[in-house]
């Protein structure tokens, strides 16, 4: 693992932000107006040490940067950044959950130039264009809107390498995208190629919600692949109903793909062994099918009940699983303005069967100063002991958590918060690990607002 902070993924984007700087100087020395910045600032620490028979200290840095700013130069120029950069201070490479690299986030940084050519808005750098899928490109977009509710857009450039989201030429990438807004309808189209040599991947995006009545939406969310043959591998559709004040149902149906994972070869010299069943090393042709029904209920003005049920089937060996929640929230508790939320979720899942409790609740203390209080019980147990694989991983916990935070806001634009949480895991029965791991974790943040 090699650490990324100071080193090349940080000279890549203080290049990009140079570049960017260059490309506006011209068109700053001409501006005739004052520009509109907003964003924020926020540093964040994170320290986390285990208490057990493996006990590594992780200390964190993050600090966040968002930018939107409007007429930076006198044709109306805007500039947009959304980036987090993280400090790995102890060097453990290492997220209690398996090992992963320190990477550099830069997810959006472009000009947008809202008057070029009459009618069509450019925008230049890196960008991810929602309307498209999340179609992620380093280099142009354009948008035409021919009417007052339609925007048709095109773009192409370099595709961001997803590993360490660096600048690379490895990928290519272009697409068409179009946007409908109408009074109770709001849809989204899309098509995106992605390039390496020839054709990496293909596929069509679709977005639509619709208003039958004030009490009837429906919404549709969808990619179809289309590069080897045509396949649905998303589909999302959701029908949202208020038969009568205060009473919501809700009935989602998803159908989902995972990418096909390779031979075990490949991942068993590199896979931590808490991945293992993550990653996997059998699945083929993986599906997934759920259905969930939700119904919310408004009462007393201040308590809001909940609950749900999701039915789950994956088409590769056709098993199935049940979730059930149940959860009470009060905006008011004993008339003090306390929220308190109380839930229970019980599943029972493809290879294992768990039941978890949790607890949330927040205060006001004065204008500017609020706490929050949050514990959690988990109980689980593996199900599959008939095969060599289940008996390697054969598992069973109890984990505890509970957790509290400061937030305190001394003026509009400065945010400060202070959180810790404790997680307790006992009872495990493991043939890699039997003993009990107490995980600490403390979290500082400043934010800045402007």
């Amino acid at each position: 693992m090699r650490p990324l902070w100071g080193q090349r993924s940080v000279m890549r984007a203080l290049t990009y932000l140079i570049l960017l700087a260059v490309a506006l100087l011209p068109l700053i020395a001409t501006a005739q107006t004052s520009p509109t910045i907003d964003g924020r600032v926020a540093l964040r620490g994170l320290y986390s040490v285990a208490d057990g028979p493996v006990s590594k200290d992780v200390m964190f840095g993050f600090l966040d940067v968002d930018l939107w700013a409007k007429n930076v130069t006198g044709l109306g120029t805007g500039l947009v950044l959304d980036s987090t950069f993280l400090w790995d201070i102890t060097k453990a490479n290492e997220r209690r959950f398996g090992e992963t690299e320190t990477i550099q986030q830069i997810r959006q940084l472009y000009v947008e130039q809202p008057k070029t050519l009459g009618s069509i808005k450019m925008s230049v750098g890196r960008r991810i264009i929602t309307e498209a899928g999340n179609a992620w490109v380093d280099g142009v977009d354009a948008r035409l809107s021919p009417t007052s509710d339609l925007t048709l857009g095109a773009y192409g450039g370099l595709r961001p390498d997803p590993a360490d989201y660096s600048v690379t030429t490895t990928y290519q990438t272009a697409g068409l995208y179009g946007l409908l807004r109408r009074p109770g309808l709001s849809a989204d189209f899309g098509y995106n190629a992605i390039f390496r040599k020839e054709f990496d991947r293909q596929y069509l995006y679709g977005r639509a919600h619709y208003r039958f009545t004030k009490s009837l939406y429906l919404s549709v969310y969808s990619i179809i692949d289309t590069l080897d043959e045509i396949e649905a591998t998303t589909f999302l559709g959701t029908m949202d109903y208020s038969p009568a004040k205060g009473l919501n149902l809700t009935l989602n149906y998803s159908r989902y793909s995972v990418e096909a994972y390779r031979n075990q070869l490949i991942y068993r010299n590199i896979t931590q062994l808490n991945q293992t069943l993550i990653l996997g090393d059998e699945v083929i042709d993986l599906v997934y099918n759920r259905i969930r029904l939700s119904v919310s209920y408004r009462f007393w003005r201040r308590f809001y009940h909940y609950q749900s049920t999701e039915y789950k089937r994956r088409s590769q060996d056709r098993k199935e699983s049940w979730s059930y929640t149940i959860g009470l929230r009060n905006n008011n508790l004993l008339g003090r303005g306390t929220h308190i939320d109380v839930r229970a979720i019980f599943r029972n899942n493809f290879q294992s069967d768990s039941w978890l409790l949790a607890l949330d609740a927040d205060q006001d203390l004065s204008a500017g100063i609020s706490v929050n209080f949050h514990a959690t019980l988990f109980d689980g147990r593996t199900i599959d002991r008939f095969t060599e694989r289940g008996r390697t991983f054969d598992e069973a916990q109890r984990v505890y958590l509970a957790g509290g935070a400061l937030f305190w806001r001394p003026g509009k634009a400065h945010h400060l918060s202070a959180a810790y949480d404790g997680v307790y895991e006992t009872e495990l029965q493991d043939q890699r690990n039997q003993d009990a791991l107490f995980i600490h974790t403390m979290m500082l943040r400043y934010a800045y607002y402007y």
